[in-house]
């Protein structure tokens, strides 16, 4: 028994005639004529062997098989609609961090990924609030603490250590009899982390902190600040690294540095196979490897 396939082109006129039951107004769908639109039906009633249509007065009735054909092959349509759009739709890779993250990790280091994935368009939200990734509002996050929401990876990257940083320029400006002495030192505070200079004073049994000179939303405006020589900030190692290397910025305190909790890289359980994925955590867990490597700067 032969099959018989009719053409697309004839398919999607039988889809929208039966849709508006309208020849007329599947004409002006398709921007084709009425008489063209007519034409066609007739064709493929034709090839099936089967009316598909009540040609009333003033109007169109689908016969019975005609309904069930039409359900068919309106599924049909939306497939291969479907598979085209994802074939020559490119599908975007969004990432969600913290804008300190954002700031001091990815944005610094960013384009050799791109670099290496040129096909993969990229989109990271930068927000203090939480992307829900288990909704898919996001592929993949960063996130400085383990949660345990059920579907959730958290795979871990590295630890965060922390320990004041400051310019060689403003670091001079200090009496040497003084430098240890945190009540003699201006701080710069990146104001959505209240928690970082607390612990590290405590963890050093100081007595006082810095005076609080500057508070900053902006972690690129915290570093920016101390490039300014305006005092001490937080440094987040390894991401502090890539500063302490460039624009005699140090770390006066080598022999205090404390622990700071740890990285996690987070994703949906069943996309730990996905390509762009992989491709992420392994260009992620390379970079902070060769971050960790670094040494920190010492004061002269």
């Amino acid at each position: 028994m032969n099959k018989i396939i009719p053409s697309l082109n004839i398919l999607r006129v039988f889809a929208a005639a039966a849709r508006h039951l309208s020849f007329k107004q599947a004409a002006q769908e398709l921007f084709i004529s009425p008489p063209a639109v007519s034409h066609q039906i007739r064709v493929l009633e034709k090839q099936l062997g089967i009316k598909l249509f009540v040609r009333l007065n003033r109007s169109l009735e689908l016969t019975a098989q005609g309904k069930a054909y039409a359900l068919q092959v309106n599924k049909a349509l939306q497939i291969l609609e479907d598979a085209t759009a994802k074939l020559v739709t490119q599908p975007t890779f969004n990432i969600s961090c913290i804008p300190f993250i954002t700031n001091a990790l990815l944005i610094p280091h960013i384009q050799a990924f791109k670099d290496e994935h040129p096909e993969l368009p990229l989109q990271i939200s930068s927000k203090v609030q939480k992307a829900d990734v288990a909704r898919g509002e996001v592929d993949v996050a960063i996130r400085h603490r383990k949660g345990d929401e059920p579907g959730l990876h958290y795979q871990r990257l590295t630890s965060i250590k922390i320990t004041p940083i400051c310019s060689q320029k403003y670091w001079d400006s200090i009496a040497q009899n003084q430098r240890h002495d945190m009540s003699c030192h201006k701080q710069i505070n990146l104001s959505v982390d209240p928690l970082s200079w607390s612990h590290w004073l405590k963890d050093w049994q100081y007595d006082h902190g810095p005076k609080n000179a500057l508070s900053l939303d902006s972690y690129q405006a915290v570093v920016e600040s101390v490039k300014q020589d305006m005092g001490l900030a937080m440094g987040y190692m390894p991401s502090i690294f890539a500063q302490l290397n460039q624009q005699n910025i140090l770390a006066p305190f080598p022999d205090q540095i404390s622990e700071f909790g740890d990285l996690y890289l987070v994703y949906k359980h069943e996309s730990a196979h996905k390509a762009e994925v992989v491709a992420f955590r392994s260009w992620l867990e390379t970079l902070l490897d060769a971050l960790n490597s670094d040494k920190i700067i010492l004061p002269e």
